[in-house]
């Protein structure tokens, strides 16, 4: 790819220099943006040279769905990227599969020197996210991405036939990051192919699955936590109430994803999900206020908008302190009803500005 720049001294140039020092020189930008991936959320985290029993795979990207994203790099003047680079990602993915999701965590937290759990910095209470993890290892559900500097024809042709005959659970694609120096600036340029075709199969994939009703999230509450019943469909009246729009999730137990416009397009600020274990089950509520840290007029008013609301039951002081990458699920019975009424009203103000 050709790249030009100029400036106001100057007339069109090429850059000073292109491309990277070294294949590490990669593998950092992708751990330090990881949603420069395809695919992948901007709340994600990522952790390098992970441990997979079958060497070091580069970049491992965990999100807040509980989806793993394994990254191998390589440059042109490596003479694995045409056909060793797909056989190295592919035998790290058969290695992490039906991996224990806690032997899975104790890598992580082993690889970037006692680093903290990425279901703590993903701020996972009620442990949705590693079961998620759980399930996805054991199923050998991940997406396979292979980061190149320079796309050749081989590995386009490699990633179609992948994609064609693997399930729709794992996902290939190539990306190629275009890098260019010029002083003390640097470009970045991500190009993706065969994104469409791991689009496609999980279109295909998710179609097959239930989506959640209302009516399944109260019946579950019926069955499980009564005493949430009435406070989620007092809930649920005030969401319709203040505009927003109520749509059924696809998680294992009943969820729901509420949704309203803004000035900025359609959000999704609020979600409902249903948690049961051992110990307790229950139906939770959270805002998702890790959405809008950076918007920082939005966030404020938001913190503002639910702060105002007596008792409310949410820990402000927390999410402020973890610059709004905290989004607490909180037992629907831990509200009042007057609380959950106005929760809507506010975070639709905030929203909508």
């Amino acid at each position: 790819m050709g790249i030009l720049i100029r400036d106001a001294e100057s007339g069109w140039r090429e850059p000073a220099g292109m491309g990277y020092e070294n294949e590490n020189a990669l593998q950092l930008i992708l751990h330090a943006h990881p949603n420069l991936v395809p695919g992948v959320s901007e709340h994600a985290v990522a952790c390098r040279e992970f441990q997979s029993g079958a060497g070091r795979a580069d970049v491992v990207i965990l999100d807040t769905q509980g989806k793993l994203t394994l990254v191998e790099c390589k440059l042109a003047a490596n003479p694995q990227v045409r056909r060793e680079v797909i056989g190295q990602v592919l035998d790290y993915a058969s290695k992490m599969w039906r991996m224990d999701v806690d032997e899975f965590e104790r890598v992580w937290r082993r690889t970037d020197g006692g680093r903290v759990s990425p279901f703590e910095e993903l701020d996972d209470q009620d442990g949705r996210i590693k079961t998620a993890v759980k399930e996805n290892l054991a199923s050998g559900r991940f997406n396979l991405v292979l980061a190149v500097d320079d796309l050749n024809d081989d590995v386009k042709r490699i990633v179609e036939f992948l994609n064609a005959v693997t399930v729709p659970t794992t996902g290939v694609i190539v990306v190629e990051f275009v890098h260019a120096q010029d002083g003390d600036v640097e470009i970045l340029i991500p190009t993706a192919y065969g994104a469409d075709f791991v689009e496609a199969k999980a279109a295909a994939s998710a179609a097959s699955l239930r989506t959640w009703e209302e009516e399944d999230f109260l019946a579950w509450c019926d069955a499980y936590d009564p005493t949430a019943t009435p406070l989620i469909f007092e809930f649920l009246g005030a969401l319709r109430s203040a505009g927003f729009q109520i749509v059924g999730g696809r998680a294992q137990t009943p969820s729901l994803n509420c949704s309203i416009s803004s000035p900025r397009g359609v959000r999704w600020p609020v979600a409902l999900y249903t948690s049961a274990s051992a110990k307790e089950a229950s139906a939770k509520v959270e805002v998702r206020f890790p959405d809008f840290r950076g918007q920082p007029e939005v966030r404020e008013a938001l913190a503002q908008g639910v702060e105002a609301i007596p008792g409310i039951p949410i820990p402000m002081d927390l999410v402020r302190q973890t610059d709004f990458r905290r989004r607490p699920n909180i037992p629907a019975r831990d509200f009042t009803a007057e609380q959950l009424r106005a929760l809507p009203t506010a975070v639709a103000a905030a929203i909508r500005g």
